[in-house]
Order: C-alpha cells, then structure tokens, then sequence
C-alpha cells in the first residue's frame, strides 16, 4: 500500500507537458533564406501558441532550407508532421512511405491554397510569351533559390519546350537578377511566388530592364504533410490549425511564418 501511495504522489509531481503527448513537426523549404538557429525563436513561439491550444498534446519544431536536412531529420527524429515547400514535396514524396497530404497553408499576400511562379528575364530579350505559353528558350540557363529539377519546371510549371535544360541554384537570387539586368549573367530566373510577389514591389532603377518573360500554371502552397499517426491527445490539431486563422491574438505569430492560416487540401 506505501508503495502504491508513493506512486501516486510521484505521479502528481509530473509536470504537465511530461505527460502531454509529443508532437515533432518539421518546416521544410529547401532554398528559402534564414538557417536553423535563426528560425527557432518563431517556431517556438507558434508551437507553444499551438500547443496551448491543444491542452493535451506538446507540439515542436524544427525549420530545414536543404533537402538533405530535411530529409536527415524525418528519417533520425521521425516527426508526425511536415510542412513542405510543394518543389520539395513534389521532388522527395516518394522517399516518404505513407506519407498524406493532411492540410494546405494559406501563404502571404494572397492566402489561397494555389500561387503561381514567375519567369522573369531581361527585356527587350527575350521578349514576352505569347498568350498561354511558357516556354524557355533550348539552352538557357534558368536560376532560381529552390533547388529545381527539369521535371517539376517543364511537367509541374508548365514551363514547356525545355531542352538540355541549365537549371542554376543560386542562394541570391536578386543579386542574380541585377547581374541579368545589367548584362552581366546571361538568362533568366524562375522566381518563387514571394520572390515574385517581392519582385512586382520592386522600384529600383534596375528592375526597368527585366520583364515577366512567363507564369507558370497555378500550383499548390506548401504541403501539411501527416508523416505517421498522431499520438493520443492531438486529435484536436487540425481543427486548432484551421481555426487559427479566425484567431486575432494568432495574428502576428502567423505573419512571422509567412502566413494567414492554414485551410483545407
């Protein structure tokens, strides 16, 4: 019996987020700016808003800009939930067995669960596409932040007639732009749908030698990807996430990722 008692008031000494369940997530965006280190103070302050939410389930994350981190970590810290830049998803799905597509987030500016890329050049040359194309010239070499492959440019984008494609990552991709306005690096970019939301902003004298060569066809946002099951307690936390865009006081965590919200697939 003093050994049944014992347990008991050990038990009643357990904090409470010991006995929450755990919840790893992963926000994985191969290309985008920012490292590791940098991002984990907004993750944890949107993990915690979540996880407050929940009441019963302790919610993590970690923030990836490679593929080979994210997949490193999916594959050493097994998280339940990703979200994943559509490239990538579209690029690794098939190294993630079982893998579902359970949510779309809704990004900045627009919020939608669709956005389209850009492919911008130097003008007057190449000049604009006609109406409903988007093809590359055979053998321009393309840069972009993401790490493209022809397959998810020419089948995905819809940027056709690509031939030999010179696909180019580049980690800066306006300075990239400012060197093919000037002359100085010859081709053209495919900007990411905030590079380009970026991009239509700009002012700066340069930007009047580049034009929007294409668009893509729309495509969707990044991808809330349920990796395993979720433990007991966090059945709530679709309904949490989809909810935080009526949220006023989630306003600003939300803006810190880039985001409105979080919708339906």
């Amino acid at each position: 019996m003093a050994r049944i008692i014992l347990a008991l008031v050990l038990m009643c000494l357990v904090p409470f987020e010991s006995l929450a369940a755990e919840v790893k997530m992963v926000f994985w965006y191969p290309g985008e700016a920012g490292t590791t280190e940098e991002a984990q103070p907004v993750l944890d302050e949107f993990t915690n808003y979540v996880s407050a939410k929940l009441k019963t389930a302790k919610l993590s994350g970690r923030y990836f800009n490679t593929a080979d981190g994210g997949l490193s970590y999916i594959a050493k810290q097994k998280p339940q939930l990703a979200i994943i830049s559509y490239p990538a998803w579209e690029t690794n799905r098939s190294k993630l067995q079982g893998a579902e597509v359970w949510l779309a987030t809704n990004p900045l500016p627009h919020g939608q669960r669709q956005e389209s890329y850009l492919l911008v050049g130097r003008s007057p040359s190449p000049s604009p596409l006609p109406q409903g194309e988007r093809a590359i010239a055979a053998g321009m070499t393309v840069f972009s932040s993401e790490p493209l492959n022809a397959d998810f440019v020419k089948n995905v984008l819809g940027f056709l007639k690509l031939k030999e494609p010179k696909l180019q990552q580049t980690p800066q991709i306006l300075q990239k732009l400012k060197a093919i306005s000037e002359g100085a690096a010859a081709g053209a970019a495919i900007l990411s749908p905030t590079e380009g939301a970026t991009f239509k902003r700009m002012t700066a004298a340069w930007t009047r030698s580049l034009q929007v060569i294409g668009e893509s066809r729309p495509v969707p946002t990044a991808r809330v990807v349920l990796l395993s099951p979720l433990p007991k307690g966090a059945e709530n936390l679709k309904h949490v996430l989809l909810e935080l865009k009526n949220d006023a006081e989630a306003k600003d965590i939300l803006n810190e990722l880039r985001l409105t919200g979080f919708s339906e697939p």
